[in-house]
């Protein structure tokens, strides 16, 4: 039998360091001299063939790239080709997303309206599943909870419930996150992304950063994207935290970036097919859902500056 490794493989970008890609394969390894086969996962120090430099690709974390002249020994090959992309967002920048989980904590730092449909409307611009997971629960009364839970309910969101201080909620995060094939963790600095990495995969062991008192926020622990390996096949990726996520999109578009308008406008239609509901005559939408100010206030904002809207 051909104990061979191959030259060639396929694999995926898990993180980005300085002017190299690190890849994650998979290749058959043999057990001693004995025909036993085992799959093993190594991770490649990539350079990239020049010719995708002159075809203008760019390649970052997610994207599935074919590898070549592996040196197996010093564990460094070349990129030489892309694959085509499922999913991307610009920012954090991820390719073939399948989940982005949302944290948000309900204390320190205070939960904020604002912030949170902005990284929601992250997720549906990219046309991207959203999972909200609330965190620091045991800072609240369980009737509090259950508020913050039929919340966003309404706005036509699930919710995740989980605190790493009692271990709340973690088993059924592991196990949505096992079930899908790329999840990235996205939020607002010191709501506990960075934690709940360590709580769910205690062999990373990222460092971590209290939330200021002073600012009522936490800063920038994690500086840039890589992706974990959370089970067989699934990859988690903790991202830096930022707080005020930038949403381009157009004025009649925008409605249709919330779900809790989306059901209105199934059942019902509005007068006139522009209609921005506003305060046009037979506007559909109910103008006392919970996030119809917020989506008023943005809306003029694009409106007003005739440009694509840019939320922040």
């Amino acid at each position: 039998m051909n104990k061979n490794k191959p030259n060639k493989s396929k694999g995926i970008v898990v993180a980005l360091k300085a002017n190299f890609l690190i890849v994650e394969i998979d290749y058959l390894n043999f057990k001693d001299d004995s025909f036993d086969q085992l799959y093993e996962k190594i991770r490649l120090l990539c350079t990239r063939r020049s010719k995708l430099d002159y075809q203008g690709l760019f390649i970052d974390v997610g994207d599935i790239v074919s590898v070549e002249s592996i040196d197996y020994k010093n564990k460094i090959a070349v990129i030489s080709e892309v694959g085509p992309r499922k999913s991307f967002l610009k920012r954090p920048a991820v390719a073939n997303v399948t989940l982005l989980s949302i944290c948000i904590s309900v204390d320190e730092p205070l939960f904020d309206i604002e912030q949170t449909s902005r990284f929601l409307l992250t997720a549906e611009c990219a046309n991207i599943e959203p999972l909200i997971i609330l965190t620091k629960i045991d800072l609240i009364t369980k009737n509090d909870l259950i508020l913050y839970i039929n919340k966003f309910k309404s706005w036509g969101y699930d919710c995740l419930p989980v605190s790493i201080y009692n271990s709340q909620g973690i088993d059924s995060l592991i196990e949505r996150f096992r079930k899908t094939k790329l999840t990235v963790l996205a939020g607002p600095s010191g709501v506990g992304k960075t934690s709940l990495i360590n709580h769910l995969i205690p062999s990373v062991s990222l460092p971590t950063s209290t939330v200021s008192k002073k600012l009522k926020r936490g800063t920038h622990t994690t500086r840039h994207v890589e992706l974990f390996a959370i089970g067989n096949g699934s990859l988690l990726a903790d991202t830096p935290g930022f707080n005020r996520p930038e949403i381009v999109c157009e004025p009649t578009g925008f409605a249709s970036l919330f779900p809790e308008f989306r059901t209105q406008l199934a059942t019902s239609q509005c007068k006139f097919r522009n209609c921005l509901h506003r305060d046009e005559p037979g506007c559909v939408i109910n103008k006392d859902l919970e996030r119809y100010s917020f989506y008023r206030e943005n809306l003029e904002e694009m409106i007003n500056s005739h440009l694509p809207y840019q939320a922040g």
